[in-house]
């Protein structure tokens, strides 16, 4: 089973600073893509590791309908990881970039 982390902004979003002379933040999604759509019918579930940096480090995603999509709001680049539940067998470990 070949399953990717995709990322990239949010569509008609717009970046902000949430404090006076901060940094520019973007609001970014991250999902998975597969070779083949009948692979992604087989997760149950994904939890996403993000950067230690921030708070809520650990993000789970359960709707198939938009391909196990989180948001974030990030003003940066990150290695991210994921445990893939299956409704069947082993869980997977997914990794890849967040960039937009």
């Amino acid at each position: 089973m070949t399953l990717k982390i995709k990322s990239d902004i949010v569509p008609h979003s717009e970046p902000m600073r949430f404090t006076e002379g901060g940094r520019l933040f973007r609001n970014i999604r991250i999902y998975l893509i597969a070779d083949n759509k009948t692979e992604l019918d087989k997760v149950k579930s994904v939890q996403y590791e993000l950067h230690p940096t921030f708070r809520q480090r650990y993000q789970v995603a359960t709707d198939p309908a938009n391909n196990f999509e989180i948001r974030i709001w990030t003003y940066g680049f990150f290695n991210i990881k994921a445990q893939v539940s299956f409704i069947k067998g082993a869980p997977q470990t997914v990794t890849g970039f967040v960039h937009w």
